[in-house]
């Protein structure tokens, strides 16, 4: 390797050249970057958006407080009458006269409907005919057995006095026979007249009994006649009541099935009928939830704005299918008069589970509708902080509250709708406005 020929003061001044060079390119890099650094910061500083600062001015506020909450299990249900009867016609006919109208209040007995049958009047006519050839049959019979049975007691009186006259005769001869004033062929004769008037009277008592079993057996059959006869004639009666269809007990005409020809049939349904002094509700309750009360659990069951009190009657021992799933027909029976309530009406059943003492509880407010999230902003002085919490029970206007507030903590309850994006708020606390 060869030497440098330059002088030592040479190169001492490129070397202290180079330094320089390098100490000024290292001062523009630091210049640069402080450069860059002001300008990002300048750009930050100007163009990010600040934090938005909210002051509320008016908003209601509430303190957390405790209460008894019951828990609840609500399910629909249909208010049922417990008996439904049928109106129906006993006969046929066609239909002359509507007397009720649906939704009438209705006695037992009260006529509903009014038929006409041409065939059944005929039967009356005819029986009424049949009754009386019978009793004419019969009242004919009877005169005619009264002259038969004279005309054979008049036999037996006869052979009777025959016989009397044929027993003085044996006497008399049987006298003559001792004193011997007759052959004993004559006192034979006497006897066998006397044998043969007790024959006649005998016959004739025999005919007359005869006839007598005879008369007893053709009234029998005219009286039986007669009888067949007022049995039709009573059965086409009965049947001409049945013109008036009645109501079969006390209640309301829920529905009325009027044919458009007005033509009846025998046992035609004609409309329902239901007795108001007695309804149910029916609830349809998914299977899992029928282990969570039984027989008497208290149940509140709300239409509209009224409340009516009841208790569990019946849980269905099996669950049936239907078109949303498997369901248990559970049946509460009411502990007030709802005569009112209109059959087949869809309630609301909330059957009593388990009472909840002494949770914390706000009122309900607009807040519950301000958003998905479940918080609320909790009032610290002159400023309100958003927080999370969890709710629980709803009863009437009081919200339970599971966890994220201490009792006594104040909580704005009016709309979040303008600052819920916000964790953090200013308040005036003179806009306050406690519930």
């Amino acid at each position: 390797m060869q030497k440098s020929i330059l002088p030592e003061r040479l190169r001492e001044q490129q070397k202290k050249r180079r330094k320089t060079d390098s100490n000024r390119q290292l001062s523009l890099i630091i210049f640069t970057a402080l450069a860059i650094g002001l300008i990002a910061y300048g750009a930050y500083y100007f163009f990010l958006p600040k934090q938005e600062k909210f002051v509320l001015g008016f908003y209601t506020y509430a303190q957390v407080d405790t209460r008894d909450f019951l828990e609840t299990l609500s399910v629909q249900g249909t208010v049922v009458p417990k008996n439904v009867e049928i109106i129906s016609a006993k006969i046929g006919g066609t239909l002359e006269e509507i007397l009720v109208e649906e939704g009438q209040d209705v006695a037992q007995g009260d006529p509903l409907f009014r038929l006409y049958s041409a065939e059944v009047v005929a039967e009356k006519n005819a029986a009424e005919t049949e009754l009386g050839e019978a009793r004419a049959k019969l009242a004919q019979l009877e005169m005619d057995q009264e002259i038969e049975l004279a005309a054979e007691r008049m036999k037996i009186l006869n052979a009777r006095e025959q016989l009397a006259a044929a027993e003085e005769q044996l006497k008399l001869q049987e006298i003559l026979f001792e004193y011997g004033s007759i052959a004993k062929v004559d006192l034979e004769k006497a006897e066998q007249s006397v044998d043969a008037a007790e024959r006649r009277l005998a016959q004739s008592e025999r005919e007359l009994e005869l006839l007598t079993r005879r008369h007893e057996a053709n009234r029998a059959a005219a009286e039986k006649a007669i009888a067949i006869a007022e049995e039709k004639l009573a059965k086409a009666l009965e049947n001409m009541e049945h013109f008036t269809v009645t109501a079969p007990s006390s209640g309301r005409i829920l529905s009325l099935k009027i044919p458009s020809n007005r033509i009846v049939t025998a046992h035609q349904e004609l409309g329902t009928l239901a007795d108001l002094t007695e309804q149910v509700a029916e609830l349809n309750v998914a299977p899992g939830q029928t282990e969570r009360f039984g027989l008497g659990s208290p149940v509140t069951i709300s239409l509209g704005q009224s409340e009516y009190s009841g208790v569990v009657a019946f849980v269905a021992p099996r669950a049936e299918q239907g078109t949303d799933g498997s369901r248990v027909l559970v049946r509460v029976e009411f502990l007030e008069e709802v005569t009112h309530l209109r059959p087949y009406s869809s309630v609301m059943a909330h059957i009593h589970l388990q009472l909840q003492k002494d949770s914390l509880y706000l009122p309900r407010g607009a807040y519950l509708t301000s958003g998905q999230q479940l918080f609320v902003y909790v009032i610290d002085g002159n400023k309100a902080q958003k927080r999370e919490v969890q709710f629980g029970l709803l009863d009437g206007n009081a919200v339970q509250i599971l966890r994220g507030l201490e009792l006594g903590e104040r909580v704005i309850i009016s709309s979040y709708d303008a600052f819920r994006h916000l964790d953090e708020i200013e308040i005036l606390p003179e806009g306050g406005h406690a519930l």
